[in-house]
């Protein structure tokens, strides 16, 4: 966030959004990539054979909702700052 709003303080509304993009993407990225790993080890000791697929499914849909909702509260927090 500090980022974003460094950038769009330095380089007006343009840099604010293209620095909220790039920084939106990795953040995506890391929380996606870094929570799925725990996911998928939880996936394979929590089956012993037995087990259901829909809650490790479930897990990895809130991931991703999570990594989505990020940006829109960055936006929400730094947007006003920025004008």
């Amino acid at each position: 966030m500090i980022f974003t709003v460094l950038c769009g303080l330095l380089f007006g509304s343009d840099g604010y959004f293209v620095a909220l993009a790039w920084s939106s993407c990795a953040l995506m990225f890391f929380i996606v990539r870094s929570l799925k790993m725990k996911i998928l080890t939880s996936l394979s000791s929590d089956s012993m054979g037995t087990g259901s697929s829909a809650k490790p499914q479930l897990r990895l849909y809130i991931t991703v909702a999570t990594a989505v909702f990020q940006p829109i509260i960055i936006y929400w927090l730094t947007s006003h700052l920025v004008r």
